[in-house]
């Protein structure tokens, strides 16, 4: 793309020489006539015009011959590249709630789990669940349980910072990545989000009613594959679960 776009800007350049000499010429000799033994009694601005009408009929030809191809080609990759950054956008974003899907967050989480590994750096990672959300769907019907994926996503992704991550990463569950980040303010972050959640009244159409999420939270340890990981994630999500719900259960890893 950068190469195309050089090219029509290099032809341009050039183009612009080229008319520009043609102008000066065409003036010169306007003005020079005279002392060639040629009658001529054309005023300045006379010879002015003339040389400008034939910089324009010297640039038509050459701007249709060579600007307009580059420039269409330019223009038909740049649509090229947009498509594949949309296509590439809706392969790692859930439809509904407009997060990253269970692809585009576990892409996440090896990248991060590949800095924290390389750099030495903590990383905490936490499993949010909400509570009785069969319920909601047989209860209220499955438009009322998409608003709530969609309300608690956007207040998930509002509640963190700028380098963490969420995704929706199956049902009702959402995966949350936090770098830099070790166990204890990782659980005290994931904390107040559990305590945003409880507070929150969710439209159900027919109601608004709260709803709670359980979250289990892990650190990584070097050395530990996504599997391993997740399955952290998971146990600790399990007590939570086990525990009451609407709690935070943290779980390190052995």
């Amino acid at each position: 793309m950068k190469e195309t776009r050089s090219e029509a800007l290099s032809a341009g350049r050039a183009v612009l020489a080229i008319v520009l000499i043609a102008f000066f010429v065409e003036l010169l000799i306007m003005q020079f006539l005279p002392y060639l033994g040629y009658a001529h009694h054309d005023t300045l601005l006379f010879s002015i015009l003339d040389a400008a009408i034939l910089s324009l009929v010297i640039a038509l030809p050459i701007y249709w011959l060579v600007l307009s191809p580059i420039n269409q080609e330019y223009v038909k990759r740049l649509k090229a590249e947009d498509q594949a950054e949309e296509m590439t956008h809706m392969a790692i974003t859930d439809p509904l709630t407009r997060i990253m899907n269970r692809r585009g967050i576990t892409v996440g989480l090896l990248d991060a789990m590949a800095q924290a590994e390389r750099y030495h750096m903590p990383l905490t990672i936490a499993m949010a669940d909400i509570d009785h959300f069969k319920e909601i769907n047989d209860t209220f019907g499955h438009q009322a349980g998409d608003r709530v994926l969609k309300d608690i996503a956007a207040l998930l992704a509002d509640a963190l910072r700028m380098p963490d991550k969420v995704g929706r990463y199956g049902g009702e569950e959402f995966l949350i990545v936090l770098p830099h980040t070790g166990l204890v303010p990782g659980r005290k972050i994931v904390e107040r989000i559990r305590a945003s959640v409880s507070k929150t009244s969710f439209d159900l159409g027919a109601k608004k009613t709260r709803l709670t999420i359980s979250i289990g939270v892990t650190q990584f340890k070097p050395g530990e594959d996504l599997e391993q990981l997740m399955s952290h994630a998971d146990r600790a999500l399990y007590d939570a679960k086990k525990g009451g719900r609407n709690l935070v259960v943290a779980r390190k890893s052995r």
